[in-house]
């Protein structure tokens, strides 16, 4: 029965640890894959995805050596570090699912007024809109790169604010809209989405996180059937 429980917990942990380790080879190729077709420009995106990565990559390595050898240190660490990243990661998928709509705009506001020429246009080409707002933020951060737009362009329109969005004939009352939609609701739809989704996928992975812990918890206290006599760093003293 003990050797038995001893290889199933041997086997589930380093299984988990597999699992990791794909996970942060996915974060390393596809961000740079990404980059390097110039879907992304942001290098500190691209950056700061590959460093998360490399690092689940080598604490999963960690993980597996420990769970191979049966290594009580490296157990140890790997609790440690997994029970860290655990709470972590709890906090905040839960911060990210509670997010209210007053929070998003200000966030998603203060991005845009934070934001550089380069990246507001490179959202207006892939939303196909002009400015954040065409109101008070535009007004503080006024829009560059709308007349590039096909909704600007298709009109023959040369200069920024021509490219808002603007009754076509405005002596009528009910004339048709022309010209480019601001950015905030595509922006907001979007962010939304990516909200619940990274939240929902990080309870899940804390949840794995969790039965990680509890996983090498046991098989660190269990004794392998294998050895008569081990030393205190691979697995304790047999009795």
């Amino acid at each position: 029965m003990g050797c038995c429980s001893f290889t199933r917990l041997k086997s589930s942990l380093v299984l988990l640890n597999i699992l990791y380790m794909l996970i942060a080879l996915v974060l390393i190729a596809v961000p740079a894959f990404a980059y390097s077709m110039n879907y992304f420009t942001s290098y500190s995106l691209i950056a700061s995805l590959i460093a998360v990565g490399a690092f689940l990559f080598l604490f999963s390595f960690l993980g597996l050596c420990g769970a191979l050898h049966h290594h009580q240190v490296m157990l140890f660490f790997y609790m440690v570090v997994l029970g860290l990243l655990c709470i972590v990661q709890f906090a905040s998928s839960i911060t990210l699912v509670a997010i209210n709509d007053e929070q998003k705009h200000d966030i998603l506001n203060r991005s845009w007024a934070n934001a550089n020429n380069v990246s507001r246009i490179e959202v207006q080409h892939a939303f196909d809109c002009c400015g954040y707002d065409q109101n008070t933020t535009d007004a503080l951060n006024p829009a560059t790169g709308c007349s590039d737009l096909p909704c600007c362009t298709d009109l023959y329109l040369t200069s920024e604010e021509q490219c808002y969005l603007h009754p076509e004939n405005a002596t009528e009352a009910n004339s048709t809209m022309v010209g480019c939609a601001p950015c905030k609701d595509k922006i907001e739809e979007q962010f939304s989405y990516a909200v619940k989704v990274s939240g929902t996928v990080g309870l899940f992975f804390a949840f794995t996180e969790l039965i990680g812990i509890i996983l090498a918890i046991q098989y660190r206290n269990t004794k392998d059937p294998s050895r008569t006599l081990s030393f205190p760093g691979h697995g304790g003293f047999a009795k």
